[in-house]
């Protein structure tokens, strides 16, 4: 019986000392194609590691940007951390820059390093192995010549962008401009064929001219221009039907119909008027008209 538990406790103890007590539960290091580069190119490196049990990677034990050796620098290290079950999850990305003109295809090697990972006052470290890349020469190394002089391979001619865009685009603003242009030139007029929109825009500037005392003038303007939007004379008694053909028009009725009691009286009575307001209110109603002619009301 005390052979039994003797060897029950050795198989206890045995077991626990190959259970799984590392740091790092899971590493990668996941790197690009390990050829085709020449002198100057950048090469990017990704290292995740996945720790347990509250493990942290010591980032002042991370490679320092700068130089590395005579034909390496490191041109920036960025590190992402996420806290994840029991551990962290770490990303750094390395990017590389060599500075070496072979002149035969040559193999080069990128240095390990140890990635420092501490718990408490327990340190360990996990390595990351040295990469292995070829680089090309820039050009051959048995030299051609040419009647020019040393012969060099040209690089492939970048593709054209295609301009059919803005080909259309350009099409399409002159299209808005000239619409734009011609409404503004049908608002204020300057059609030609079309004198019914100049009508008003005519007879405020005559109006703009004319003094107090030309009363006469301003209302023979103002009667003047009525009767050319109408087609023949206008009078007082003809609004309704005027207001039928041209309903815009109906909205300065109160006004219209102030204009044609103060023609009758100034043509057809002794009464004395106020010139000056008279002229002031004709060419209110004359700009009232002139916004109703352009379609602003």
């Amino acid at each position: 019986m005390k052979a039994v538990m003797v060897i029950w406790l050795s198989l206890y103890l045995l077991a626990c000392n190959t259970a799984p007590n590392t740091p790092v539960s899971d590493f990668e290091f996941l790197t690009p194609r390990p050829f085709g580069y020449i002198n100057g190119d950048e090469i990017r490196h990704k290292i995740i590691i996945e720790t347990r049990n509250g493990v942290q990677l010591q980032r002042g034990g991370l490679p320092k940007r700068g130089v590395v050796n005579r034909w390496l620098n490191l041109n920036n290290v960025a590190v992402s951390e996420t806290k994840i079950s029991g551990g962290f999850r770490y990303e750094i990305n390395l990017t590389y820059q060599a500075f070496y003109a072979p002149l035969e295809v040559k193999m080069l090697t990128i240095p390990s390093f140890d990635l420092p990972l501490a718990q408490g006052g327990n340190n360990a470290s996990q390595t990351v192995p040295a990469w292995h890349f070829t680089l090309s020469p820039l050009r051959e190394l048995s030299i051609r010549k040419d009647e020019s002089g040393q012969y060099m391979r040209p690089d492939a001619a970048p593709q054209l962008l295609g301009d059919d865009g803005v080909v259309y685009g350009l099409w399409a603003a002159m299209a808005v401009t000239l619409s734009s242009a011609g409404g503004l030139a049908y608002l204020y007029g300057y059609l030609p064929g079309l004198p019914k929109r100049r009508v008003f825009k005519k007879a405020s500037k005559k109006l703009a001219g004319l003094s107090a005392a030309q009363t006469t003038e301003a209302l023979t303007v103002f009667h003047q221009a009525l009767n050319t939007v109408n087609g023949a004379p206008l009078f007082k008694h003809q609004l309704a039907d005027f207001y039928r053909h041209y309903p815009s028009y109906q909205i300065a009725d109160p006004q219209l119909v102030w204009f044609f009691n103060t023609s009758n009286q100034h043509f057809f009575s002794d009464a004395a008027q106020t010139q000056s307001a008279t002229l002031a209110t004709l060419r209110k109603l004359c700009a009232t008209c002139l916004d109703i002619e352009r379609g602003w009301q």
